[in-house]
């Protein structure tokens, strides 16, 4: 909910994801869903977009995430971070990171040339408009040893280590077979 979820009015939360990169992970936030609240979202493509959103019609799945710091509206505009809640417990901010990660993160192979020669290196990004969440993801990684790079806008972390990806994925993981198969692309070309 933190990453791309959304509460509008007080009978519905919605995940948007895209509908070709996130087509498995998709299921995997069906099945949450439906393990957490027993509400099974409906899953509906956007048209003419790459969206498709997990709709959870449910009063009480509503008032348990609002009650549990997560705001109706415009996350922005009501100070989205990463409640104290999971904050303060280190189980719940190693789920929250992988969540975050899964939906607003990426793993992605930059290939560059620098002197006439070409290098490829990998990259995790998470990307958010809120420099207090990305201040917190930030404070988490370099609890377990990781040390991000902020771009200068405050809405980009990076991880440009291999090493430090390595390590992400040995302690946070993810869900998400579009982070976990450029991974495996990248460690199966022998690079890894």
């Amino acid at each position: 909910m933190i990453g791309d979820g959304g509460i509008n009015n007080p009978w519905q939360a919605n995940i948007t994801l895209n509908s070709e990169a996130d087509a498995q992970y998709v299921g995997f936030v069906s099945n949450l869903c439906e393990t957490l609240f027993r509400v099974a979202p409906r899953i509906m493509k956007r048209k003419e977009t790459k969206a498709i959103v997990a709709s959870l019609a449910s009063t009480t799945a509503v008032d348990f995430l609002v009650d549990k710091s997560l705001a109706r509206g415009n996350k922005l505009e009501t100070g989205l971070l990463m409640p104290d809640w999971i904050f303060s417990q280190k189980e719940y901010r190693i789920a929250c990171i992988r969540g975050l990660m899964d939906t607003d993160g990426g793993l992605y192979i930059h290939n560059h040339i620098v002197a006439g020669k070409r290098y490829s290196n990998i990259v995790l990004c998470f990307s958010s408009a809120s420099p207090m969440l990305i201040k917190r993801v930030a404070l988490t990684f370099v609890e377990f040893g990781i040390m991000p790079h902020i771009n200068k806008t405050g809405k980009n972390l990076y991880l440009h280590s291999r090493k430090a990806i390595a390590k992400y994925l040995e302690i946070f993981g993810t869900s998400n077979a579009r982070i976990s198969s450029v991974y495996e692309r990248w460690r199966d070309a022998g690079v890894v």
